[in-house]
């Protein structure tokens, strides 16, 4: 049975995740996370270039592959100090495409029990990471995504 986790990621290596439909995380975590799991990325405020993804549930992914370790730069803060910061990897699918505001799902989400203080649900990996989310919230999360009108369009006016 699928389990469904939220992982906090900078916006700029969410990016990667989408296109290259790969992610990457410093230790294994294949005890925790296996084929089949769900993840949805929380883009973290924190240095985000585009404020219409900053705090934002986006993307839920299946876990396709057994993690794998690669020694090759991939995310733009790696290459950055041409370093590999994540070698644990794992190949993901897309289920869903689009991007929800966390702030606006609070009220309506089980595991955010403290809503004055929401943010430290999704941006602290070490809670995130270790707890599994009720399949009630993310099937929740994922139906209140959307994809902007600019991005259905491919970005064109």
């Amino acid at each position: 049975m699928a389990r469904y986790w939220i992982i906090p990621i900078m916006y700029d290596n969410w990016l990667v995740c989408h296109d290259e439909l790969v992610y990457g995380f410093g230790e294994s975590l294949e005890d925790p996370i296996k084929t089949g799991d769900i993840t949805i990325f929380y883009v973290m405020k924190k240095a985000c270039k585009d404020p219409d993804y900053a705090s934002h549930l986006v993307g839920a992914y299946e876990i396709i592959s057994d993690w794998f370790r690669e020694d090759r730069p991939l995310w733009p803060d790696e290459k950055e100090i041409d370093k590999v910061l994540y070698p644990y990897r794992v190949r993901l699918k897309l289920v869903k495409d689009g991007k929800a505001k966390a702030e606006e799902l609070i009220g309506r989400l089980s595991f955010t029990r403290n809503k004055n203080r929401w943010q430290v649900y999704f941006r602290e990996a070490q809670l995130t990471l270790g707890e599994q989310y009720q399949k009630r919230d993310a099937k929740l999360i994922i139906h209140y995504m959307r994809v902007s009108e600019d991005e259905s369009k491919g970005g064109q006016d």
